[in-house]
């Protein structure tokens, strides 16, 4: 699913809705961080709803994140040369054959 902007809870929940829910078993346990769109009503709703339960990460714990420090990397190395969002894929591609180091 890909949309133009920034992520807000309209566009996380639609997300949870037709990509993590369809994935999702009964009984597993949903991982998220703090992030103000991660804690709607209507997410934790569409989560437990099919029998799974939500788990949110202590605030200010990137050691318990560690892909925030990819999402990091990533975004410095595909904001130069996106230039419109017809090449956003290009972009990502071109970022993730980029060597990273912590």
């Amino acid at each position: 699913m890909c949309f133009k902007g920034t992520c807000n809870t309209e566009v996380f929940n639609e997300w949870v809705s037709q990509c993590l829910v369809p994935e999702l078993r009964f009984g597993q346990v949903v991982i998220l961080d703090n992030a103000t769109f991660h804690k709607s009503a209507r997410t934790r709703n569409l989560i437990e709803d099919i029998g799974c339960k939500l788990l949110f990460l202590p605030p200010y714990s990137p050691d318990l994140n560690p892909i925030e420090k990819y999402w990091a990397h990533l975004k410095a190395k595909i904001k130069p040369i996106i230039t419109n969002f017809n090449n956003l894929s290009d972009a990502i591609d071109y970022g993730f054959s980029m060597p990273f180091s912590t």
